[in-house]
């Protein structure tokens, strides 16, 4: 990164990663022990309109394009791209006795995506993530995506079940 790393500039926090705005307005470093961002930086995502592109800078930090909250994603979504955000919202595993099953499930899951190409750009995420588990476990919801010109973008829609539970247990203490 050619410019200075900026961490004054809080815009967000979750269970795995603090987000910065960088002084140029147009990206953020994410301060993440996330998995998935690993994995996203390692290039085990596929490279797909609907994922962002997540770079490592070093140690526990990322960059990548800032994509702004979108107070109505029906408003800022392309027709086809909001019936594929809804879709992605019905989209259930229930309950999993066998968390590292959730890989197998969310598969078939996927599969009933009707959009081809987010069909498979969701399994080949899924398949990226289970270079770090196979508990993974995928949730959307209008706090982690985005859009681009009309496009639905899964900003932080993945996690590893046994990391999240890790952290969620360590804050219990």
């Amino acid at each position: 990164m050619n410019s200075q790393i900026n961490l004054t500039n809080k815009i967000g926090k979750g269970l795995f990663s603090t987000c910065y705005l960088q002084d140029d307005k147009k990206t953020v470093v994410l301060k993440s022990t996330d998995y998935i961002k690993e994995c996203m930086a390692m290039g085990w995502f596929p490279s797909s309109k609907y994922f962002p592109i997540v770079e490592h800078i070093k140690d526990d930090l990322f960059k990548m394009k800032y994509y702004k909250k979108v107070s109505s994603l029906k408003a800022a979504l392309n027709l086809n791209q909001y019936e594929i955000y809804k879709e992605l919202r019905s989209l259930n595993v229930g309950y999993i006795k066998n968390p590292y099953n959730l890989m197998d499930a969310w598969r078939a899951e996927f599969n009933k995506v009707s959009n081809i190409a987010m069909r498979k750009a969701l399994n080949n995420a899924l398949d990226g993530c289970g270079n770090y588990g196979t508990d993974i476990h995928f949730e959307i919801s209008p706090r982690n995506v985005s859009t681009n010109n009309g496009n639905l973008i899964l900003l932080d829609c993945f996690f590893i079940k046994s990391q999240a539970d890790k952290i969620r247990t360590k804050k219990n203490y």
